[in-house]
């Protein structure tokens, strides 16, 4: 996405050095650093969503360009390939064999950028 790096730097920094603490009949016990995701109510998470949902349009759009699936034949002519919902995608294709693959593969590679 062209990101300068220490805007990523800061953006992992903030994800990664989070502690918690436990709650035990009403004293903190202990602290514990994150091991995974994004904490439950981050601040950042609205604005992270936004930067890899258009990550991921990028990538459906050039995947379609790309004739790594074909376009819905009522979406063609806008060229429309997806639909983003608050937690859900719903990408639209020919619904031929192939066209499947390509999209599932496209999604794949999404996903492997960020595991």
């Amino acid at each position: 996405m062209g990101l300068p790096a220490q805007f990523i730097l800061w953006i992992r920094v903030c994800i990664s050095t989070a502690d918690f603490s436990m709650s035990i009949n009403y004293s903190l016990e202990g602290f514990f650093a994150s091991a995974r995701g994004i904490r439950q109510d981050c601040s950042l998470s609205p604005y992270l969503y936004v930067i890899l949902n258009n990550v991921m349009s990028k990538m459906l759009n050039r995947a379609a360009e790309a004739h790594q699936f074909d376009y819905h034949l009522r979406c063609r002519e806008v060229k429309l390939t997806h639909f983003s919902f608050a937690e859900d995608i719903l990408v639209f294709n020919d619904g031929t064999s192939r066209s499947l693959r390509g999209v599932s593969k496209d999604m794949d590679q999404f996903a492997s950028l960020y595991l």
